[in-house]
């Protein structure tokens, strides 16, 4: 607990700026926007949040390039200018044009590092929350991006990201937020599509039963579509940690290993199957 020097009196820590500065980089100050929840090695998390920054940045410039800056020619520019010199209005150089370029590529500079993204504190050792901050991004479609280039190339640009399981909505821990918030995920994707699971995920949370949310996420979907355990075609996602809860409904969950970059990557080693007559000269030595 901090003291003020001039009076001796001890301040509560929740109003000392740090402690401020604390309570708006965690994951609670982000329910109601899409994420991304990453989970590392619980020592290699500093580490992790600048590479899973880069990652998303790099997906977003592929997907969503922002208008670019236009680079005119010197001379070009220089011609422009002394055919409008008998104009009222004042002319741009070559020059002038030269430091709006730069000025908007160090504005891009800057939205790159601090514009799309947000890492925040989830509370767990080993897990990373990212909070998409420009909604007209598609967290889906981002990780859909990432991990098809990793499949593609079977090369990744982190050695200790492990799992980054997109979460179209974060909410309260509850059945009654988790449902409202997967309603409208659901009923896009279940008009025409049958076989489906729930995979509901908890770490350090409160006492929400999982048989409850996978309840009442089997009773939004209705009867008409059958709970597929083994080859789902559609997944729901409930992520929960702390008080905090992330939804989603993908398609392509067991595709790209619940989200396991690692298991890409590294698959472990098929046990080679025993030979049957192997198996019939194992009973005979036992018998």
């Amino acid at each position: 607990m901090s003291t003020d020097a001039s009076t001796g009196n001890k301040r509560k820590p929740q109003w000392s700026a740090a402690t401020s500065h604390k309570k708006r980089h965690v994951a609670s100050t982000a329910k109601g926007f899409s994420a991304v929840l990453v989970t590392c090695d619980k020592t290699k998390e500093r580490q992790c949040v600048k590479d899973i920054l880069n990652i998303l940045n790099d997906a977003a410039d592929v997907l969503y390039p922002k208008k670019d800056h236009k680079v005119v020619d010197a001379t070009a520019a220089d011609n422009a200018a002394t055919a409008d010199d008998d104009d009222s209005k004042p002319t741009k150089t070559s020059a002038d044009l030269l430091q709006e370029e730069i000025a908007g590529l160090k504005k891009d500079a800057k939205d790159r590092k601090t514009g799309r993204f947000s890492a925040l504190d989830s509370g767990v050792k080993g897990i990373i929350l990212v909070q998409f901050l420009d909604e007209s991004m598609d967290v889906k479609k981002v990780i859909d991006h990432i991990f098809e280039q990793v499949q593609k190339t079977m090369e990744f640009s982190s050695r200790f990201i492990q799992r980054m399981i997109p979460l179209e909505k974060l909410c309260y821990p509850s059945v009654e937020d988790i449902t409202a918030c997967a309603t409208p995920f659901i009923e896009r994707h279940f008009k025409d599509t049958s076989g489906f699971s729930v995979e509901v995920r908890k770490r350090n949370s409160g006492n929400i039963v999982s048989m409850d949310i996978i309840n009442a996420c089997v009773d939004v979907v209705g009867s008409q579509h059958k709970v597929n355990l083994t080859a789902p075609h559609v997944v729901i996602v409930v992520e929960i940690f702390k008080n905090v809860c992330g939804v989603s409904v993908v398609t392509n969950f067991h595709q790209y290993k619940k989200f396991n970059v690692r298991m890409i990557l590294d698959p472990p080693a098929k046990e080679p199957k025993k030979d049957q007559d192997d198996n019939k000269d194992e009973h005979k030595q036992q018998a």
